[in-house]
Formats: C-alpha cells, structure tokens, sequence
C-alpha cells in the first residue's frame, strides 16, 4: 500500500464515481479501477458496493476512508514540520476548536498572528471537547480552543477565556415574559432542556440539580450548540449553553436568553498534546498567545 493508493481511494471514496473521480485525478478509468482492486487484495476486503452507476462503500470502506484521511493529514503535517525547519516560519497550523466561542477567539488569534507570520497558513476544524482530544492525541491537530472540563492528564494549556451559563427560551413561554434578567435552576428543573451531547457536560450538568429530590428531564442533546436556538425556536425546550451562543443565532429566532442563577461560568482554553512536543511554529503561536493573554492581565 502506497499514499497514491490511499489517495485514489479517497478520491473514488468522495464522488463514489469512477468516471468522476478519474476525470478529477486526471487518469483513465482502467489504471484506477486497477488500482483499487490491488488495494482490496492487500486488505482483503471488499471496499465498494458496485452499482451499475454509482458505488457505495462498504463498512470497512467507511473505516478506511476515516483512516486514509487520516493518514494524508499527517503526511501534510510532516511535510509542513519538515518545511518550516528549513525555511523559518512558515507553513500549516492545523488548530481545533468548540463551536462556543471557539471560532471568534480563533479569529482574532490568526489576525494578529498573521502580521507577525505572513506566510503562514490555517486549517481549521471544529467539533466538541472529547473530538478534539482524540485529534490532538492522533497527532491530526497541533492545537485545539476547549472547554472545562477537560482531561489534564491528556492534555496541556492555559485560559484564555470566561463566560457564564444562559438559557435560552422559547420567546412564548413564561418563564421568557419575566422581567428578571436571572433565571433559577428551581425554575428550569421542571422544563425540557436542550444540551450539549458531550458525555462530561452532561455530568456536569446533571451535578447542577443535585439539592433537588428530581433528575433533570435532558430532550434533546446536541454536538453543536448552533442547533440549539433552532431547536428552542420550536419550542422544544430550554436550551442551556454558554453565552457565547447568542453570536450564532440569527436574527428573528424567537427566543429570549438570560443568565442562570446562581452564576455558573465555563473557561475556555488553548490546550495541546502533553506527550508531544510541539513544532517551531506551533510553539510561536503558543508563546503569542500566551503573550497577548500576560499583557491583557497586567
């Protein structure tokens, strides 16, 4: 097996079409149909489900697909390693983040980063607290913006960031029509509640109600919290997330946020891989991050 290989799957794996996939690899049909086949014979698997005109893959055709790009990830990433070794800064920073606040404070860090290096380029890539872990533990990113709680015993960082807990609520309930900014955990006990999918959050979340004699009733859990004022604009329920949320929910959604009571925050953190040693331009960006965080304490 070869990257080439790999790479003509994936190819294939992506427009489960050969003619498609040949036209964008620039080949004929029979050299890639071929090589395919030899991939299966090494693996001893079948790959594709081949239909008359489309394929479908197969369930180890999915696993290798997710180990594939995986692999030329990592190739991309050795390359860019081996690069900036040579030539200074330069190259891919490959950073992971939640999709919170995630995503503004991932922003603001490229754009000043980027008058500093500005031959340096970004992939992104965003997804909850256990994903991240699991792609900085794999080596896929060098980075990852995460959230407490995370697992100290996988992972190193620092905060870079704070906000409390809201609730967000259909505009038509009415608990959404009182004047207090506050909503009580006794109020929301009794409600349906919208929540991140993320088993530790759920835990922690759960450990909010436990003075109470009844267990939270958890509808609808979610991997991405701009579901969540969709959902709550159906009335479905109470969405709980961090403030930050209100960034991405688009205008004549009706819904009505306010802060828990009591006040319960979330820290937000740059965290990388604690048994691997980070590269030169990973360790640049770390050191202005950790430079621009010193300078807004002092």
């Amino acid at each position: 097996m070869d990257l080439r290989q790999i790479r003509y799957f994936i190819t294939v794996a992506e427009e489960l079409n050969i003619t498609r996939a040949a036209e964008k690899l620039h080949l004929s049909q029979p050299p890639l149909s071929r090589a395919l086949m030899d991939l299966e014979d090494e693996l001893g698997c079948t790959l594709f489900i081949r239909g008359k005109r489309h394929l479908a893959l197969t369930a180890e055709g999915l696993a290798f697909k997710r180990r594939g790009e995986q692999l030329l990830t990592l190739v991309d990433m050795t390359k860019t390693e081996i690069s900036e070794m040579q030539n200074g800064i330069s190259g891919t920073l490959y950073i992971g983040h939640v999709d919170s606040n995630g995503p503004t404070l991932v922003a603001e860090w490229i754009e000043s980063f980027k008058k500093l290096y500005p031959n340096v380029t970004y992939n992104l890539w965003c997804g909850n607290v256990d994903d991240l872990t699991d792609r900085l533990k794999s080596g896929l990113i060098d980075l990852a913006i995460t959230m407490t709680p995370t697992n100290s015993d996988l992972l190193d960082g620092f905060k870079v960031y704070s906000e409390n807990w809201v609730a967000i609520i259909p505009a038509n309930a009415p608990l959404a029509k009182s004047q207090n900014e506050y909503i009580t955990l006794e109020e929301l006990i009794d409600n349906d509640l919208i929540i991140s999918s993320r088993r530790s959050r759920e835990d922690e979340i759960r450990g909010w109600f436990k003075n109470f004699k009844k267990e939270p009733h958890f509808i609808v859990k979610t991997a991405h919290s701009s579901n969540a004022a969709k959902l709550v604009n159906r009335n479905l329920g109470i969405a709980l997330f961090p403030a930050s949320v209100a960034k991405n929910i688009a205008s004549g959604t009706k819904v009505t946020i306010k802060k828990i009571s009591p006040t319960i925050n979330v820290d937000y953190l740059l965290s990388w891989d604690n048994e691997r040693h980070p590269n030169a331009l990973t360790t640049k960006f770390i050191s202005h991050i950790k430079e621009k965080y010193a300078t807004k304490e002092s």
